[in-house]
């Protein structure tokens, strides 16, 4: 394994470990590394197959942990940690940085690419909540709000996202700030990371 490599699958690990912020409190939620992590494992490792694996595997290691440690109340026994559809929107995330920072990496790309993933990740998950919910109309069932499986519906699962929106745009332009600004500055240091 190379040192170009290495590095950057430490970097991974340390995005994972960042996950468990969670554990501060409420306040902290959607304030995760994990977007910014799958699009540097696009941008920076050698073949798109290495970026999707990385990522998938670095989701599911977090995904064992925070589940079965953390929200264990919320799985009935242990958690395998696959969730197919969030795995899949952070495959698309690490194919967007391939695209979009694979070849220069300048500030409009770093820009648009990470605003990208995280709208994207926004619209895309929230849809999916929506759809994959029971048709009970708007109402509290248990402890958890049920859409309507209407337009309106569907407005109000993102209005019931928007409050988590902002730390997800705050953390991804950090961690993804730390991630691609630590690995550029390193590169200049260690010419094996070139």
């Amino acid at each position: 394994m190379s040192k170009r490599t290495l590095t950057l699958i430490c970097i991974l690990l340390l995005a994972v470990a960042s996950r468990l912020l969670i554990l501060a409190g409420p306040a902290w939620a959607n304030f995760s590394p994990i977007t910014s992590m799958a699009l540097f494992a696009g941008a920076y490792f050698s073949s798109k197959s290495q970026s999707i694996s990385w990522t998938i595997l670095s989701i599911w290691l977090a995904n064992l942990v925070l589940n079965n440690l953390v929200y264990p109340q919320y799985y009935e026994g242990f958690s395998f940690g696959f969730a197919p559809i969030h795995m899949s929107l952070f495959v698309g995330i690490s194919l967007l940085g391939t695209y979009m920072l694979k070849n220069k990496i300048t500030a409009l790309n770093f820009l648009t690419s990470n605003l990208a993933a995280v709208i994207g990740f926004f619209l895309l998950s929230n849809f999916a909540v929506w759809v994959n919910m029971p048709s009970l109309g708007s109402a509290v069932v248990g402890d958890e709000l049920v859409y309507s499986k209407d337009w309106n519906g569907l407005m109000q699962c993102y209005a019931m996202g928007l409050p988590f929106l902002k730390n997800s745009l705050v953390s991804q332009f950090l961690f993804s700030g730390i991630f691609f600004g630590g690995f550029e500055l390193l590169k200049k240091q260690v010419p094996a990371l070139r």
